[in-house]
């Protein structure tokens, strides 16, 4: 994803160790330019029979970023998000390991077939709410994340972020990995033991496995498809 700053070693983020990732960032921090990023480095290494994304990106900033064979879905309101995350949570309830597998097997994850599941999320704080989420459906899969091949990429503004919902709950009870972008002091510790920062953008406290690193995040590449919906936009 980038370089550590530490190491001086690239910064990786292993998705078969710690299954989620959680983003949380100020604006221009660089949020939505960490999710494509995670989405370029996931289509590089995987062909579109191995993983595909559902997006759920009200602002529309996303358009483009990921191709039509690698996309499942792509929502900018409400009511296409929830039937997409039914169908998702439909097919993550059969993919549910039964009684006879066994803990090899689990780590395999050979009892069933098809792409893992990437949910690339941005301004989650315009989606989520605590009485009405439309995640909901899926939070029960979250813990057997990698096993069933469920992946949630969740970026939210820094403000308000400090009140949990039942996401992003469930997401740091199965300790996530968590990348924290430039965010206001004020908002204190967002994740457990970790202090918000005023940082420049694309830098961040990484955090796995509850460790706090610095690292720098690369740029994603520049999409040509993306370029052009944002002149339509402007």
């Amino acid at each position: 994803l980038g370089l550590d700053q530490a190491e001086l070693e690239p910064a990786r983020h292993n998705f078969s160790q710690s299954p989620h990732l959680y983003v949380v960032g100020d604006t221009e921090s660089g949020k939505t330019s960490a999710l494509r990023l995670v989405a370029q480095r996931i289509m590089a290494t995987h062909t579109p029979d191995e993983a595909r994304f559902l997006v759920a990106d009200f602002r529309r900033e996303l358009i483009g970023a990921i191709p039509e064979e690698y996309r499942l879905g792509h929502a900018v309101s409400a009511d296409p998000l929830r039937e997409f995350v039914g169908g998702v949570a439909r097919a993550m309830t059969e993919r549910s390991p039964g009684a006879d597998i066994s803990p090899a097997r689990m780590r395999r994850a050979d009892w069933w077939e098809g792409p893992r599941l990437f949910v690339l999320v941005d301004d989650y704080e315009l989606i989520g709410s605590g009485f009405d989420n439309p995640f909901e459906p899926l939070l029960t899969h979250i813990p057997l994340g990698y096993e069933v091949g469920l992946h949630m990429v969740v970026a939210r503004a820094a403000s308000g972020a400090g009140r949990q919902d039942p996401l992003v709950r469930k997401m740091q009870e199965v300790n996530s990995s968590v990348l924290l972008l430039s965010c206001p002091p004020s908002e204190g510790h967002v994740v457990d033991g970790v202090r918000s920062r005023i940082l420049p953008p694309g830098r961040a406290q990484s955090v796995v496995r509850r460790k706090p690193g610095m690292v720098q995040l690369a740029l994603p590449e520049e999409v040509a498809g993306e370029a052009e919906g944002d002149e339509a936009r402007a």
